[in-house]
């Protein structure tokens, strides 16, 4: 598992967690506190942060839905 190695990997994925958060808020009501939780403590933030999988490179709204299949069926 690869770790972001660059200034402009981390960005990436701190934009799509607070795009994650965002979306969570919004569609579920949660509050900020409570959303930036439930991203951070989910499998599906492991392979975020996984460059192997390069989930960092893709939207934000796609990263929501399968964060979204997690939350709601279980694991990624």
């Amino acid at each position: 598992m690869r770790q972001p190695e660059t200034k402009e990997q981390k960005f990436l994925i701190d934009c799509i967690i607070a795009d994650l958060a965002f979306y969570l808020v919004e569609d579920e009501g949660m509050s900020v506190n409570d959303a930036l939780n439930t991203v951070y403590n989910s499998d599906y933030y492991f392979l975020l942060n996984n460059l192997d999988t390069e989930l960092y490179l893709r939207g934000s709204l796609n990263n929501y839905h399968y964060l979204r299949r997690e939350l709601d069926y279980g694991k990624p």
